[in-house]
């Protein structure tokens, strides 16, 4: 069973200046089975909510958020809703998640734990607050036996990506995303502590198990937009590749696919 999975950050505002409905036809075009989507406050009204899940085709949730709010949203004869977990998107969070997880329909077996979908978006002003965050997550993640996606704006550097041009990226940026320096005269280096989070949870990332390396912030040239799944997901991955909505959004999305068939049982953890 095929399940095509998209996440896309939307900037704040796309509601406002016409880009939403732009992004809409992007995501339209690639019809996935599964959405997550970071940026997107106004999704809180029930009719904009209403309207998405029309124009998407698709059903959605949206968690709450201090700040930026997270949704995600699914194809309901592919994927049957159990319930939405945002426990410590408000209280524990910058920006926060959402986790729904869900049942897969259509399995000739059925899958071994409900898949755990989990958008999010973490702070961009710290990778040492931001890999707290991660593992959070992580803990969400196996909350319900191990069948998950974690996916959305990870905002600081991959494990293994290549340094960008550090000198480029703004004074603030630098402070947030590398490791301190001991004087002025040292080479800046990306803080890899979010990365190793998430290899540390024993998780792969999407695009690198694929050697997909290209930058997704579209200003600040860093892989900021990534997908990390289980181990028990990771067997049923089928593919990955960037995805422009042009100017519809200050950064790319990202899309892959899930055979899930492929979900190693063997990997299933009882939470404790």
């Amino acid at each position: 069973m095929k399940l095509t999975v998209v996440s896309q950050n939307c900037q704040v505002g796309a509601d406002k200046d016409g880009r939403w409905k732009e992004l809409l036809a992007v995501i339209r075009g690639i019809r996935p089975h599964l959405l997550m989507l970071q940026e997107v406050p106004w999704l809180t009204d029930p009719d904009a909510a209403a309207a998405a899940e029309q124009d998407l085709g698709l059903s959605l949730a949206v968690a709450p958020s201090r700040r930026l709010n997270t949704a995600v949203a699914w194809d309901p004869a592919v994927l049957e809703w159990q319930a939405t977990d945002t426990e410590y998107a408000v209280t524990d969070m910058h920006h926060g998640y959402c986790a729904p997880r869900f049942t897969p329909l259509g399995l000739a077996h059925p899958s071994p734990a409900p898949l755990v979908a989990i958008s999010t978006h973490l702070t961009p002003y710290s990778a040492q607050a931001a890999a707290q965050e991660a593992q959070i997550l992580c803990a969400r993640a196996y909350r319900y036996g191990g069948v998950a996606i974690v996916a959305g704006d990870i905002n600081h550097c991959p494990l293994d990506d290549p340094e960008i041009p550090w000198e480029e990226v703004p004074p603030y940026n630098r402070t947030a995303r590398c490791v301190p320096r001991a004087s002025a005269d040292e080479p800046w280096r990306g803080n890899r502590i979010v990365g190793q989070t998430f290899r540390d949870g024993e998780f792969t990332d999407v695009a690198a198990h694929f050697g997909d390396h290209q930058p997704t912030g579209k200003a600040g040239l860093l892989r900021v937009d990534q997908a990390h799944v289980t181990p028990a997901v990771r067997p049923a991955l089928r593919g990955y590749r960037r995805l422009n909505p042009t100017d519809a959004s200050d950064h790319y999305g990202i899309t892959f696919d899930l055979d899930l068939t492929a979900v190693d049982a063997d990997c299933i953890r009882t939470y404790t």
